[in-house]
């Protein structure tokens, strides 16, 4: 890490940060003022029909319409939960970091830390606002989030790896909630939690993508190491984000056949529906993974990981696209240039 000593940020970096922290000095999330809270909570959906994991296979059919409703808004309440307990650990990390003193050789991206960490504490405050609002009770903690920080995120000399952990988590979350709220047929406080959180998520994300571009090369066992978790741990996210047996159990399905979850829970994450939304997902965070060289298509070894997991359409995709891309090819990837319509 002597190398860390000589490191200047680069110019690119430098304006993203000034740009960073005018935007969050500007405007941040506000827990009275940004959502609309006198909304009704009687039949409200909370996500888009087409993304209820039952959605596209034979179990829509034996659902009640108000069974499908209430998984509306149990999967969605679910990952309110989620985003709770993970923003909570990300305001305490990141809090770690800066008092450490690992990032003290660059002030302005410990500025841009106190902004993180305000606006997800704010984050984690509507998020159980919105779940009180439609009656919501907390769900358990995640196991695979608090064994993903217990193992990985403890204190280093350089926070690169949990800071990549961080992102990825954030990155992917982000494109599943507004896969599932970004629409103007659901709840309108359920889509304002969603767009409202995104502005500011998508400033953390691009934050992070740069930070692990800005310094890959100073932590040299990064790379081996993203190579290696990335792909199974992306997997088990997925998976858990549609596959919730407490979340069935809370909508109360009278139909037998939902209790039997050896058939339920493959019929729900293979469906074709499923694999498209996956795809979606997915898409920008692969494209970034190729561009870095943790997803690498000339390395047998490293393909592997990724088909073990179920990405290598995903990672076919993203080959095609870098095959076709000019050179003045717009950033399609920047999570700030989400379009909320």
């Amino acid at each position: 890490m002597s190398n860390l000593k000589k490191k200047t940020l680069s110019p690119k970096f430098t304006l993203l940060l000034e740009k960073l922290n005018k935007a969050s000095e500007k405007k941040q999330m506000s827990l009275l003022l940004d959502h609309p809270w006198d909304e009704p909570v009687e039949s409200a959906w909370l996500k888009k029909r087409e993304n209820i994991a039952i959605y596209g296979t034979p179990y829509y059919d034996l659902a009640t319409e108000e069974e499908r409703r209430l998984l509306s808004v149990y999967e969605t309440g679910s990952w309110w939960y989620t985003f709770i307990v993970f923003e909570n650990l990300v305001s305490e990390y990141y809090m770690k970091i800066v008092n450490h003193g690992s990032l003290k050789k660059f002030p302005e991206v410990v500025k841009y830390i106190h902004h993180f960490c305000k606006e997800e504490i704010v984050h984690a405050m509507v998020f159980k606002k919105a779940m009180a609002h439609f009656q919501i009770t907390p769900f358990p903690s995640p196991l695979n989030l608090r064994e993903i920080y217990s193992h990985n995120a403890a204190m280093s000399e350089f926070p690169l790896k949990a800071i990549y952990l961080t992102i990825l988590i954030e990155w992917l979350a982000e494109n599943n909630a507004m896969e599932d709220c970004n629409s103007k047929e659901i709840s309108p406080l359920s889509r304002a939690v969603a767009v409202e959180h995104h502005k500011e998520e998508a400033r953390h994300i691009e934050w992070g993508k740069n930070m692990i571009r800005e310094f890959i090369d100073m932590v040299p066992e990064f790379l081996k190491e993203a190579q290696e978790s990335t792909a199974p741990m992306l997997r088990s996210m997925l998976d858990m984000s549609v596959c919730s047996i407490v979340v069935y159990s809370r909508v109360g399905f009278q139909n037998p056949a939902f209790r039997d979850y050896k058939k339920l829970i493959p019929a729900v994450l293979e469906s074709e529906n499923r694999q498209k939304i996956n795809s979606r997902i997915m898409a920008p965070l692969m494209r970034y993974f190729l561009e870095l060289g943790i997803c690498d298509p000339n390395d047998d070894e490293n393909m592997k990981v990724w088909r073990d997991n179920r990405f290598e359409k995903d990672v076919e995709d993203a080959v095609e696209y870098f095959r076709k891309k000019s050179a003045v090819t717009e950033d399609i990837d920047n999570v700030m240039n989400k379009n909320y319509d």
